[in-house]
């Protein structure tokens, strides 16, 4: 039985990674590193669309030279469940080429440590000074993937979750939006802290975690996650079917040869883009890490001096349709319900030096509760679930909640 503060999760399309490699197709030469590897994180067959155009987008951009002496290897499992394939998106002759360097078997069931050996197979056929990671998939931010015991959340809260609380609702608009599960003995999902260990058994803090998934810009995950980045790039709301526009973006994350990646430019140009094309659902923001253990401390401070006043959770801004909401914005609960003046400002100027970073356009899409467009009046650009009333035990138990009261 995992401890209990594992039950941290991120309901994650990320199919199984097996040690050994079932067919090698070619053997890469030997190079030393490069300034930069960018690295595409891309499994699970729900998205698989969705990932192809995404590759395509990203090979646009290094055909236009955005990659410089830069390395980008994609890990793709396409529609296939059974394998998935290790390629390099490589600029040759002005045009970019997709060279397949190894072909893995995949196990139905993933664990910490398969995600740890593809990382470090990308590291070990594209070295690098630093890396970059792009993780792509389905996902419900900190939620976890197995709720205690009926007894142990009742003994917390009368209310239980409903077993469909997470269910899709019929909209012609596709969003990144859970973790996929194909059966009680096959399911692509990780706990947020068995990722957060995979990425620390690399040996490498990453300049960038960029999550194209829903919901990942939320504080819980990212305090998880403090020490594996530099920053933290993602949403508090769904993300759309298309993702990030990696054909404007890619030359933003590999800028400077790879040494200067300007995080700024990619949030901009990720709102920017649906902006252009659908008007809604350009919600993003930057964190970063360094700043999320002095936000927690001045968090503390907040629910141990008993600042905080009972709030009507309807009068809050929230990221998803769900009647009983889930997430909220973290800048507005605090703002609205920090009754210390003094504490709410403190609060204040450290969310901006935590999320320096942040963009988002009038509405968001959401396929969950109801779906439809909804409106976006307060934005710090991260959620928490602090405010909720549905998962309390399960929130109780998370690392931003430990630290904080």
């Amino acid at each position: 039985m995992r401890p209990a503060l594992r039950h941290i999760v991120l309901l994650f399309a990320a199919a199984a990674m097996l040690f050994t490699a079932a067919c090698r197709k070619s053997t890469p030469q030997e190079n030393g590193p490069t300034p930069h590897t960018l690295m595409f994180y891309f499994t699970g067959t729900q998205l698989s669309y969705y990932f192809s155009r995404n590759i395509d987008a990203a090979a646009e951009a290094i055909a236009r030279n955005a990659a410089g002496n830069c390395r980008v290897l994609c890990l793709y499992q396409g529609s296939s469940r059974n394998s998935a394939d290790i390629m390099e998106l490589e600029l040759e002759n002005g045009t970019c080429v997709e060279k397949k360097l190894a072909t893995y078997d995949m196990p139905p069931i993933a664990e910490g440590e398969d995600m740890t050996f593809f990382l470090s197979e990308m590291m070990r056929l594209a070295p690098a000074e630093s890396y970059g990671l792009v993780m792509a998939g389905h996902a419900t931010a900190w939620i976890p993937a197995e709720t205690p015991s009926a007894a142990a959340a009742a003994a917390t809260h009368p209310r239980t979750v409903k077993a469909d609380y997470w269910r899709k609702m019929p909209s012609n608009i596709v969003t990144r939006y859970f973790g996929e599960r194909y059966s009680d003995s096959a399911s692509n999902k990780f706990e947020i802290a068995d990722i957060a260990e995979a990425l620390t058994a690399t040996g490498t803090k990453f300049r960038y975690i960029l999550f194209d998934a829903c919901f990942m810009a939320n504080v819980e995950s990212a305090y998880v996650l403090r020490n594996n980045a530099d920053y933290i790039i993602g949403a508090p709301c769904e993300i759309l079917g298309d993702g990030f526009p990696y054909t404007e973006v890619l030359p933003y994350l590999l800028a400077g040869n790879g040494r200067n990646s300007d995080i700024d430019a990619v949030c901009r140009t990720f709102h920017d883009h649906y902006a252009s094309t659908y008007g809604y659902s350009g919600s993003v923001a930057a964190i970063d890490c360094s700043q999320l253990e002095p936000l927690a401390e001045i968090m503390k401070r907040i629910n141990t001096a008993g600042a905080l006043d009972d709030t009507d959770p309807s009068q809050l801004q929230t990221y998803e349709g769900q009647i009983d909401h889930i997430f909220f914005d973290l800048g507005d609960y605090v703002d609205k319900a920090c009754g210390g003046e003094t504490l709410k400002a403190s609060f204040a100027r450290q969310m901006s030096l935590c999320v320096p970073y942040k963009y988002t356009l009038p509405s968001f899409w959401s396929n969950y509760g109801v779906a439809g467009n909804y409106p976006i009046s307060s934005y710090s650009g991260i959620s928490t679930s602090a405010p909720a009333e549905i998962y309390r035990y399960e929130y109780s138990l998370t690392d931003w909640y430990r630290d904080t009261h």
